[in-house]
Parts: structure tokens; C-alpha cells; sequence
């Protein structure tokens, strides 16, 4: 039997292969979301559900299952972080060795001052990591019509299977609301489940590794209470010192007992797990006690409490809806959709990926904005950490708040960088003796810039704060919220500035010189290091940085010095250059050479959103922007899209502004066919390697081409994909709102 074939009754279900008749009614498909026809074989490939601040990934298995718990914060302290170094007293030797051509030799100064200092070598960042595992154990038996789905309306991960003529259902959410994951297990007759928590699996190659980082784990069960406590080894002030997580278990009838450190649960007419995960900043004093009391006030009902949740989960669900046509394709489970869209993608499967990548991106966003795994990890040692990576990723993975219609989505990630500003002060001060911010390259649990490589030098890169400021500042443009734009925007794009007053100097033609400059993961093609002196990318920053703050201080009352010094400072910008080829040079020096071959689009930053006015009003600026976007097409048809999807998406967004359908539609296509996991999470390149960043990227580039917006005007439809032919989208907004 097929259940994504027949239309369900509430009548009984007659198992074919035995003749036994199943009484219950089986879960429907959801109207928004997917049905996958087996359990997960990997972490990548669970189910997903998060609430921003905890997140859980449902394997499926009717009867080993297990779910891993993820908290926002839980990030594994591998280190004692040690400040940034005193890079700024070397700052006058690396530009002396970038102005005479010595590049490497400019990026190895900062590697050599941290070896110095004591870093002894590269360091990274603290991994995201898992907290525990539900285990959720149940009797074997043969099984049939096994499913397993995930409602991105209502935000459950759901599994269900029939077996000996019972129906048995699993659901899962993690409430907004509530703060609470809520799991029920039920069927058609009683239930049974032995319930534990534990900590999550550990590779023989990584004992070391954990028990350098993790002091004591302490499980527990008892007085229907799963108890897990983990503290760390490497403690420091500000930073949990260990995570705690308690799991209320509340059986409707049936027989209760404990052995060792499991709860067993016999014969009972429903079983109700709901559980909350805090930090601990001083594991001397148990959060045990209050995560208890908490729970105790929680409302035992889950029709209830998912309910509660829906209504918030689902207005941020619902604020925008696309439409495009159905297909035969639509009604397939996800494994074999992804599988089908490898050869060929539809209007229809585009309309579900839209609709999961929201749901991916809105689920892991609450206490951070998603980082690269968004708010899931089944890893002790992630890729790139899993953190924050401020040179694109995160860029990407917000790109949809605002046109998407939920923009308080975005104190997510204002509230981020609020809380890093000491961390982002130092970075001026120390590595450039500057006031105001330096975003790092990289960041999690601090945000100090600790990434000294002579290869990937991002302690000379100075574009982050401009970027974020840029990302606020449009949330200004579409909500018109002065208020929050006062009290938090302004504050933060203010200091991003305050770092190019001091940073900046005058070279001999009486333009500004960026020195060090960057333009992130790329290196010139006739050299060998990425450190450079004015890279495309930072001087467009700086430009938009410098109009926003006239701007918004405008609009604020700023004292007029201020404004006076921004408008000079803007006047003194570096002119752009086309190179020979009469494409935007990625450098601005004749010397430095363009690299074609390159997954970022860095030097385009001035039409990533809006397009800036130095190229609206330059045609030869426009027409070297629309030669820069088909010489990276070529490397990435080489590929068919391949690696880091964000940077694909990027251009795709650059594409659509510029109007270029083809170009756009050809990206939502390869983000579409190679860049799903069977789940519908996404991937970070072709066909491997969970990754969130596109679940942000792919609405965006979809929506920049139904309607382009800045203050004062409205483009409707002005890339729309040659094969889309009807279809019509609900609620998405514009950044129009101007004082």
C-alpha cells in the first residue's frame, strides 16, 4: 500500500498482509510540507523542528528512535579564547609589504604576531554541538505503511507505522510560546515505550577530543523526570559553564517503573514527554529545580499546546505564499522528488522547496539568527565549526526576513551582534587601533577575530560591520520602524563608521586607500595571497555605510559635524574599475588581476539588495556589473551550480535585480535540483554537506525575481523565470517605507 495514493478515512485500515484490522486515524498529508516513506539514515536526513532557541531532528525509527535535543547557545568551549592579537602595532609593516607587492609576506605579519602572543596556533572558533538524545524505545514487530512527514504549518515532525493490526503515531514540535519540545506517543490501542536521555553518539576517533572538552555528564531518571546535566572543562566568565536539560514524562494510564537510568512506560493510553534545555553560567547551582517548576506549569495537553504554538509558528509560516501550478510531481515522497529533481525540477517542486526553506530558516531562528547548520547539529565536530560566518553565509541565511514578511525575524540577528559589540570593539582596537567595530570572519560564543592564516587571512578583513549595518538598515526601509531604528539600528551603524574615520587613509591622488583589504576566500589571479589593498567589495560597503548614516542621522537629529564629516568622507571615495575584459574589477589596482573561477561574487555587494546609485547612474558601471555576473556563470556551469550554495544564491539575487530572467531562473534551478537534502533541509554544496544558508538564499532569489524594491519604487515581475508561466504570490513585502 501506498499512503500518498488513497484518500484516509476514519474508518478502519485493513492490513492486507496479515487481514488485521487497524482502528485510528492515520496522520494526512499536510497541505504544507512533505512525506518521506523511511527513517533517516543519518542526522542530515531527520526530520526537523525548532522554536530558535531549542531544535530537535527526528530519525524515525518505529522502534529505536532517536531525537537530538540542540539549544542556540550550546556551543563546545574547546578553548579559553584569548583576545585578539596586537596586530595594530604591525598595521604600518603590512601596508608598507602590500604597497610594495608583498602580499604573502603582508598576511604571514599577523600569523607570526599570534604565534608571539601564545596561540601557538590557528585557532577556531567553539563548535555548535549536540546537548543530549531522547531515546525513545518501543516493542518490535513486523511493520507496514510506515511514514514520516513534517507540517511546516504547524511545525510537528510526525511518524507513524502500522504493526501486529495496531496503529502507532509519534509527534513531535518545539513550541514558541511555551518554550517546551512536546513529543506524544499513541495509537490505536495502548502503548508502551522505554524513555531515556543520554549523550549524543561519540566516534572512536573522538574520546579525546570529548573528554578534553566535557568534565562530567550526569543522567538521571526518576518521579517522572529524564534529567541530563553536562559541564564543560573550559570555563570562562560570560560563557555557560554546562548545559541542562529536564524531561517532564506524563503517561495517561498504564504502569510506571525506572531501571537504572530509563523510565518505562507500559500499556498506557498516551504517553507526553515535553521537555526544556537551559544554559548554566554556574554549574555549582543546578537549573534543574527551575526547568522543573517550569514544566510543572505547562499545560499536559498537546492538542493545546500545539495549538498555541500554530498561531505564532504559523503567522510566521503563512506571511508569505506562493503559488505556482501543481504537477503529477507534487504528490511523489520527498526521497524520490529529490531524487526526480537531479534530472529535471517543475514550478510545483519549486513551490514546496520555497515553502521547506522558509520553514528551515523560521524554525531556527529565536535567540541567534540560524548559523550554518541553522539550529541542528548531529556532530561533535562540524564543519567550519558551525558557527557564524560573517563573510556571506549568514548574510544569506537572513536574506528572506524582510521580503518574506517577517521582519521581527531580524532582532534575531540584531540582538546577536548586540551582544558581541565588546568583543567587535576590541577587534578595532586591537588589530587596527581604530574605535568603533570589526566584525570577525567567523564567530559563535564570542566574537573576537582569532582566524590568523597566512592563506585565509581574515584578520585584515574590515567589510562585517558595514555589511550587518547594511542588512539593518533595510529593516528600517521596509517596516518604517524609527523607534527600533533609534534605539538599536542607528547605534550599531554609527560605530561601523566611527571604525572608517579612523581607519582609512589618503593616498596620493587625495582618494582613500583600503590597506589591508580583502575580498573574502578570493585571491587575485597573479598572486599568491588573498591580502590586497582596495578590494571592490570593501569600498561599496563603505560608500553604503556612509549614505545610510547620513541618512538615518538625518532622520534622527545627529549632530551636523557628524554629518558633514560622513559627506566629505563619501566624497573621498576610491572610483570603481572595469577591467580589460569590461567586467567590474573584484580590485581596484591595474596590478591585481581578476579571478574568474571563484564561488564568491563579493565585488557585486552594491546590487546584492539594492542597487546602489553609482550604478544606476552609470551605464558602463551596469554593463560591466551584467559581464561580471555571465563570466562566474561559467565557471558555475562547469559545475552544474557547485560549491556553497550561498554564494550561487547571491548571484542568483544580483541576476534577478539587474533583470537578467535567464540567469536567475537557470540558479533556481540548480538550487532547486542539486542542493535538497531527502528531508528538505539544504545542502552547502551539489548533493552533500547540511547546510542552512541557502534555506535563506532560495525564497530570496525567488522573490527578487516576482518584484524588485527600494525607496520610491516597485518593479513587478522584472526577472521572472522563463518556465513559470501562472502562479501568483501572497504577503511578500517591499522595502519602500521612507520618512
Amino acid at each position: 500500500m501506498n499512503l500518498y495514493h488513497y484518500k484516509i478515512y476514519l474508518l478502519a485500515i485493513i492490513l492486507t498482509f496479515t487481514g488485521a484490522v487497524v482502528s485510528g486515524q492515520s496522520f494526512q498529508k499536510p497541505e504544507n510540507g512533505f512525506v518521506s516513506w523511511k527513517p533517516a539514515p543519518t542526522w542530515e536526513d531527520a526530520l526537523l523542528s525548532g522554536n530558535g532557541t531549542m531544535g530537535a531532528m527526528v530519525f524515525g525509527d518505529p522502534h529505536r528512535d532517536r531525537v537530538v535535543i540542540n539549544h542556540a547557545l550550546c556551543y563546545l568551549p574547546v578553548w579559553v579564547p584569548l583576545q585578539p592579537i596586537d596586530q595594530a602595532s604591525r598595521l604600518e609593516e603590512i601596508r608598507s609589504l602590500l604597497e610594495e607587492g608583498e602580499y604573502r609576506e603582508a598576511a604571514e605579519v599577523p600569523v607570526d604576531q599570534s604565534m608571539k602572543e601564545g596561540y601557538g596556533e590557528k585557532k577556531w572558533i567553539d563548535p555548535f554541538v549536540p546537548f543530549c538524545n531522547i531515546n525513545v524505545a518501543m516493542p518490535a514487530g513486523n511493520v507496514s505503511n510506515y511514514s514520516r512527514m513534517v507540517d511546516f504549518e504547524t511545525g510537528e515532525a510526525k511518524v507513524e507505522w502500522e504493526q501486529n493490526g495496531k496503529l502507532y503515531q509519534r509527534t513531535l514540535f518545539v513550541s514558541r510560546p511555551d518554550s517546551v519540545i512536546v513529543m506524544k506517543i499513541a495509537g490505536s490501542d495502548k502503548v508502551s515505550a522505554t524513555l531515556s536521555l543520554d549523550r549524543h553518539s561519540v566516534s572512536w576517533d573522538q574520546w579525546d577530543y570529548i573528554n578534553s572538552t566535557i568534565k562530567n555528564v550526569d543522567v538521571s531518571a526518576h518521579d517522572g523526570y529524564l534529567v541530563y546535566r553536562t559541564e564543560f572543562k573550559n570555563q570562562w566568565e560570560g560563557n555557560p559553564q554546562g548545559f541542562e536539560g529536564v524531561a517532564r514524562v506524563v503517561p495517561k494510564g498504564g504502569k510506571v517503573f525506572y531501571r537504572n537510568n530509563e523510565m518505562v512506560v507500559e500499556n498506557a493510553d498516551e504517553i507526553l514527554v515535553m521537555m526544556k534545555v537551559d544554559p548554566n553560567y554556574d554549574y555549582s547551582e543546578s537549573v534543574v529545580p527551575s526547568l522543573k517548576e517550569e514544566l510543572e506549569k505547562v499545560i499536559t495537553d498537546y492538542q493545546t499546546l500545539e495549538e498555541r504554538h500554530e498561531k505564532v509558528h504559523g503567522k510566521l509560516f503563512n506571511s508569505v505564499m506562493l503559488d505556482l501550478p501543481e504537477d503529477k510531481g507534487s504528490e511523489l515522497q520527498s526521497e524520490v522528488l529529490v531524487l526526480q529533481a537531479r534530472e529535471r525540477t517543475s514550478p510545483a517542486l519549486i513551490e514546496r522547496q520555497f515553502d521547506a526553506t522558509r520553514y528551515n530558516i523560521i524554525s531556527s531562528t529565536g535567540t541567534n539568527p540560524p548559523n550554518l547548520q541553522g539550529i541542528w547539529s548531529g556532530t561533535w565536530t562540524p564543519p567550519w565549526s558551525s558557527g557564524f560566518t560573517h563573510d556571506g553565509n549568514v548574510e544569506v541565511a537572513v536574506s528572506s526576513y524582510l521580503p518574506s514578511n517577517t521582519p521581527e525575524l531580524m532582532h534575531a540577528y540584531m540582538s546577536y551582534h548586540e551582544r558581541m559589540m565588546p568583543y567587535y570593539r576590541d577587534n578595532a582596537q586591537r588589530l587596527f587601533g581604530a574605535r568603533g567595530i570589526v566584525l570577525p570572519a567567523h564567530s559563535s560564543s564570542q566574537g573576537w577575530a582569532i582566524h590568523f592564516d597566512d592563506e585565509w587571512c581574515l584578520s585584515l578583513w574590515t567589510g562585517g560591520a558595514g555589511w550587518a549595518s547594511g542588512i539593518l538598515y533595510d529593516y528600517y526601509l521596509y517596516t518604517g520602524d524609527k523607534d527600533y531604528l533609534k534605539e538599536h539600528i542607528y547605534p550599531f551603524m554609527k560605530e561601523s563608521a566611527w571604525f572608517y574615520e579612523d581607519f582609512l587613509i589618503l593616498g596620493d591622488d587625495g582618494k582613500y586607500v583600503f590597506t589591508p583589504s580583502y575580498s573574502p576566500e578570493n585571491t587575485p589571479s597573479n598572486t599568491n595571497a588573498q591580502a590586497a589593498i582596495d578590494a571592490t567589495m570593501d569600498v561599496m560597503i563603505a560608500k553604503e555605510l556612509l549614505r545610510n548614516c547620513i541618512e538615518a542621522g538625518e532622520l534622527l537629529g545627529e549632530e551636523k559635524t557628524q554629518l558633514k564629516k560622513w559627506g566629505k568622507m563619501l566624497k573621498l571615495m576610491p572610483e570603481y574599475r572595469i577591467n580589460e575584459d569590461g567586467a567590474l574589477a573584484e580590485w581596484l589596482p591595474k596590478d591585481l588581476k581578476d579571478n574568474y573561477k571563484h564561488r564568491h561574487v563579493s565585488h557585486l555587494y552594491a546590487l546584492y539588495e539594492m542597487i546602489a546609485p553609482e550604478f544606476k547612474e552609470d551605464p558602463e558601471l551596469m554593463a560591466a556589473a551584467r559581464e561580471t555576473v555571465e563570466r562566474r556563470m561559467v565557471h558555475r556551469r562547469h559545475e552544474n551550480g557547485g560549491e556553497m550554495a550561498f554564494g550561487l544564491a547571491q548571484q542568483g539575487m544580483i541576476a534577478a535585480n539587474l533583470g537578467n530572467s535567464e540567469i536567475a531562473g537557470e540558479i533556481i534551478n540548480w538550487i532547486s535540483r542539486f542542493y535538497f537534502t531527502p528531508s528538505l533541509g539544504t545542502y552547502h554544496n551539489s548533493g552533500n554537506l547540511f547546510n542552512m544558508d541557502v534555506s535563506g538564499g532560495f525564497p530570496a532569489v525567488i522573490m527578487r525575481t516576482l518584484a524588485y524594491s527600494e525607496p520610491g519604487l516597485v518593479k513587478l515581475l522584472p526577472a521572472l523565470p522563463d518556465d513559470w508561466k501562472t502562479g501568483s504570490i501572497k504577503g511578500m513585502a517591499a522595502g519602500t517605507n521612507y520618512d
